[in-house]
């Protein structure tokens, strides 16, 4: 009940900091006259907007099967693994202190950057929002870690989920001008 506690107020505060850093990026391009792409992510949620199987399909991705999907690959395999792997090698004297420390936010930083990367497999470079998922990755290892026990990983998954929810919410309630 703490992890969901701690999720819940954490949530806002990560969702409003990466949206504002997805924001911030785009005023400094315009600054520079650069030309961001749209998340192509996006074009194709609201390709297929509106109350239809495809729609249903991209909404169930999008809230159920990212959140824990990406949660159990890039926080879970990418990043408590290692890291706890190498607490136990630090443990059993496998591994000098200090790189042990310094693991988990090498780690974290790695499995942030995975995280934003893969997002953009398909999508063209660049992007607003790459600096705000990465920032995003790094939030959720930091929720994992707080939540501490070994069902910490439903913290960072529910946040996933609001956090895309909240963007969904957002993408269909904001007018298309104030995007630009």
């Amino acid at each position: 009940m703490r992890n969901l506690k701690f999720t819940l107020k954490a949530w806002p505060v990560i969702a409003l900091a990466t949206i504002g850093l997805c924001f911030l990026t785009s005023l400094v391009a315009q600054l520079f006259g650069v030309t961001l792409n749209e998340q192509a992510s996006l074009e194709v949620v609201k390709q297929y907007a509106g109350w239809n199987r495809q729609f249903a399909e991209i909404l169930f991705i999008v809230l159920v099967f990212a959140p824990v999907g990406e949660e159990l690959l890039f926080r879970g395999l990418l990043w408590k693994l290692p890291s706890s792997v190498g607490g136990w090698l630090m443990k059993k004297r496998h591994v000098p202190r200090l790189f042990a420390n310094h693991l988990s936010p090498v780690l974290a930083v790695l499995s942030s950057a995975a995280f934003s990367a893969a997002h953009y497999v398909v999508a063209p470079w660049p992007d607003n929002a790459f600096f705000a998922l990465f920032f995003f990755g790094l939030a959720q290892c930091w929720l994992y870690r707080h939540t501490r026990a070994w069902y910490g990983i439903w913290s960072p998954i529910l946040n996933h989920f609001l956090f895309n929810l909240t963007n969904l919410i957002l993408l269909f309630t904001i007018p298309e001008s104030w995007m630009k």
